[in-house]
């Protein structure tokens, strides 16, 4: 199925709750050319549940070959010539290439994007992609923060399987550099405290991409290893923007959080505790009902203490709600009753709800998620986001509470796309969702 993405000269209004069906956004398909498809790796990748309805037509992944190549290559008459040959040659003894596929794929997509096209893969990126390749043999620590904001950007917009390929290059990298690595010899000595905390802090926004990566399809091994409770935690950010270090002052996993601790290293803590729910999801939930009982309460405890403070810090609630909703996705997702005993459902059930009475209360009342400058948001929150608006859609149960919150939601993501690309691609997951329970 394509699913067309919104026009941009819809009403907010309109596009967050049409007439026909109240959460999802119309869409004036003669008018409006530009399209952002679904292709099937994306899926794979942030919500693989849909995949068990059975096939789904989506759009084949494909890199448009840069102008050069086109030209080496010559036109699709010259491109035909050439597959020919091989198919009536080489195919004769090494036939690993489908000869109908091959055919219909460059059938179907020898044409270019349209050129409205709001596709994150841009020119820029290409080109830094392109770049990253001729550098990585220059071990340096530059090279990988920047590697990481590529990490970044794909995760972001929802650039897959490339941010999961990509991280993992990262990890490669940093192991390259020996950083978080014993028994390697660094690339180069560190002498000052800056130099220290500047792997360190590189090395956890490695391990927070390596887990949230997989947050919505657990089962992949993680490239960085397993946190120790004795790992150090990010300095205070506001000394480390100032060029200061104070070692007496660095905490461990080990210690207990406070809401003194700096924003990234709260993070960081929440980032942990995302490796352990992803590791308990990719095993027999009904034989780790202690682990997921424990989990749960240390989550609630730390969504308890981040809400509590004068300054609460959003990016790190929207983390660890998140991480709640992906614990306990096994039983939110459409076929939960299907696979597991009615005491896990009833238990998710309620969870489910507490999360919704916490988001009425707190992201929607104390403008967590909403109402914020897009520009300053992060995207940890847009995957409880798509996951509890999915829940309620699929629910066939509305009231009034389920309806505000999945507006709300919605009008979050909506914004929230002018930013991370990503945002847009749960809007049309959510789009997919009503497709596929009204049967089209």
């Amino acid at each position: 199925m394509r699913i067309l993405e919104t026009s941009g000269n819809q009403s907010l209004s309109d596009r967050i709750h049409p007439p026909e069906v109240p959460w999802l956004p119309s869409h004036p398909h003669d008018d409006h050319p530009n399209v952002r498809s679904i292709d099937f790796q994306t899926i794979l990748f942030l919500d693989p549940g849909l995949l068990h309805h059975g096939p789904m037509e989506t759009v084949p992944a494909s890199s448009h070959a840069p102008p050069h190549i086109l030209h080496l290559l010559g036109d699709l008459d010259e491109i035909r010539v050439i597959a020919e040959r091989f198919f009536a040659h080489i195919h004769q003894w090494m036939p690993f290439v489908s000869k109908r596929r091959f055919y219909d794929f460059n059938e179907a997509s020898h044409d270019l994007p349209p050129a409205g096209s709001q596709s994150p893969r841009t020119a820029l990126y290409h080109a830094t992609k392109q770049f990253s390749l001729l550098i990585e043999d220059c071990l340096s620590i530059l090279v990988l923060q920047a590697e990481l904001l590529v990490a970044l950007y794909e995760l972001g917009h929802g650039i897959y399987p490339a941010a999961f390929l990509s991280i993992g290059a990262c990890a490669r990298y940093a192991h390259a550099l020996g950083i978080s690595v014993s028994g390697i010899v660094p690339t180069r000595r560190v002498l000052t405290l800056v130099e220290v905390e500047e792997r360190r802090r590189a090395w956890w926004a490695l391990v927070i991409l390596d887990r949230f990566v997989s947050i919505g399809c657990p089962g992949r091994p993680f490239a960085t290893a397993d946190l120790k409770i004795d790992d150090m935690l990010p300095a205070d950010d506001a000394e480390w923007d100032e060029g200061i270090v104070r070692p007496d002052r660095l905490a461990a996993l080990s210690y207990p959080m406070t809401g003194h601790m700096s924003k990234f290293a709260l993070v960081c803590q929440a980032a942990r505790l995302l490796g352990q729910v992803i590791h308990c999801l990719a095993h027999d939930p009904a034989s780790q009902d202690g682990v997921w009982q424990q989990l749960d309460r240390t989550l609630h405890s730390m969504l308890t203490a981040a809400l509590n403070i004068d300054c609460p810090d959003y990016d790190q609630i929207t983390f660890i709600y998140s991480s709640l909703v992906a614990l306990y996705s096994p039983w939110i997702s459409s076929n939960a009753n299907e696979e597991f005993d009615n005491g896990f459902s009833q238990r998710a059930s309620t969870i489910l709800q507490q999360i919704t009475d916490r988001i009425s209360a707190n992201l929607i009342e104390r403008q967590c998620f909403l109402g914020r400058d897009p520009e300053n948001i992060s995207p940890w929150g847009l995957y409880f986001a798509y996951q509890v608006c999915g829940a309620h859609m699929r629910s066939g149960r509305p009231t009034q509470q389920k309806t505000e919150v999945i507006k709300s939601l919605r009008e979050g993501l909506v914004a929230i796309d002018e930013r991370w690309g990503v945002a847009g691609v749960y809007l049309q997951l959510l789009e997919a969702q009503e497709a596929i329970r009204q049967g089209i």
